[in-house]
């Protein structure tokens, strides 16, 4: 692993000569959470508008230089940055970094541009209405999540509407031009040549001096249960409790806990509400930290004569853990299965790209592998009953979208 701080961006890689491929990642700070209300929606303009070339090119052009160097490419938009990763053989890692610094250099905002991106974004939002786990979700997240992180990936609409190229270029270089971005290369190459080629493409940049600020979420709304009906044949249900952060003391402990409970088919929640009593097809859940606030989320489909009982019997599984503490045999089982699930995830050129940028932004260090599996390794009944002790789950934000509320007769 390599970790080195350029003048306004940090370039981290992982070297590794039997990859037949690369994966590049670059992240700008263009994230939905980044700036104001007033620019609720102009992130999701971005990573659309990002799709279309730039340097020059129009998006046919743009598309047409990537596929003659057999990479392909993607727009990701995040809670802190828009990530433009690709994916190709060795030899064209160097002309694929200069394709996407022309992106970040010169994004292709024009009026034509902008009026499908807009097309696309209101789309996207209004889609969710035909998708109801989505919806459910949806909802959950505006109902639990602190501010800014409560912000949809499509934004408001208001904002949408009324933005306009001049506002749009004038956002992405005040935030593109910001010091806190990151370069992630993994696979098959050469550091010291990927750092020369893209210092001299950074050289080509506008930067400014501001360096980004730490996103701090807003006091959380209280719990609250919410019925959305819908003349559904299912009723789909989220919940969100509260938990720890990933900078929790007992991180390793908590992924071995989300195994437990619901991350697996040999979890809790899936043995009780699926095997022992059929009350639904789909259930799952597991912890979802970040580094700014912490939830263990559940989701579950079920017919409206059984969502009364499913709430009641998802709420006990959760609350049951803090009386029912795990077994060993039980923490064993869960602890094979997320050291396998880390393993596979290095076996992907574009995940371990991904990791090593996440881990960097979220921990401020250059993520070590060995380091994460030990942790692991280390986990026992005491690292256990230490996580749960500290753990006061409290009431669940839910949603309940569907033709019945179950909310009505369930005590929560």
């Amino acid at each position: 692993m390599h970790h080195q701080a350029l003048e306004h961006v940090d370039f981290l890689c992982s070297p590794e000569a039997p990859r037949k491929t690369f994966a590049l990642q670059w992240s700008v700070p263009l994230g939905s959470a980044r700036g104001g209300l007033e620019r609720d929606g102009l992130s999701p303009l971005h990573a659309e508008l990002a799709q279309r070339g730039g340097g020059g090119r129009e998006a046919k052009d743009f598309a047409y230089a990537l596929d003659e160097l057999g990479v392909r490419r993607s727009i990701r938009l995040g809670t802190h940055f828009l990530h433009i990763d690709a994916l190709g053989l060795p030899e064209a890692l160097l002309p694929a970094l200069s394709l996407c610094a022309d992106v970040i250099r010169e994004p292709n905002i024009t009026p034509e541009n902008l009026q499908s991106a807009k097309l696309l974004v209101n789309q996207g939002r209004r889609s969710i209405e035909d998708d109801p786990g989505e919806l459910a979700r949806d909802h959950l997240r505006r109902l639990h999540a602190p501010a800014p992180f409560d912000r949809s990936a499509y934004g408001c609409e208001g904002v949408v509407e009324a933005a306009n190229p001049e506002v749009l270029l004038e956002d992405w270089a005040n935030w593109s031009g910001c010091r806190g971005g990151r370069v992630v290369v993994a696979g098959q190459l050469d550091p010291a040549q990927v750092v020369d080629h893209l210092q001299s493409e950074c050289q080509r940049m506008t930067w400014s001096n501001r360096t980004l600020e730490p996103l701090l979420p807003e006091t959380p709304a209280d719990p609250v249960q919410k019925f959305i009906e819908r003349p559904l044949a299912q009723v789909h249900l989220v919940w969100a409790w509260s938990a720890p952060t990933v900078h929790d003391q007992h991180r390793a402990a908590w992924q071995v806990l989300s195994r437990i409970l619901g991350a697996s088919g040999s979890g809790r929640l899936f043995h009780e509400v699926r095997q022992k009593r059929s009350l639904c097809y789909a259930v799952g859940g597991g912890w979802a930290p970040s580094d700014d606030f912490g939830r263990f989320m559940v989701s579950a489909g079920t017919t409206p004569d059984r969502a009364t009982e499913t709430v009641q019997v998802v709420e006990e599984v959760m609350h049951g853990i803090l009386k029912d503490r795990p077994a060993e045999e039980e923490i064993v089982r869960a602890k094979e299965g997320v050291l396998s699930a880390l393993t596979l995830r290095r076996e992907s050129t574009a995940a371990r790209a991904s990791v090593l940028g996440n881990h960097f932004t979220t921990f401020g260090e250059v993520w070590d592998p060995k380091k994460e599996v030990q942790s692991i390794v280390d986990v026992d009944q005491a690292a256990i009953d230490a996580a749960l002790s500290a753990w006061a789950p409290g009431s669940p934000w839910a949603v309940a979208l569907g033709a019945t509320n179950p909310f009505s007769e369930a005590a929560t």
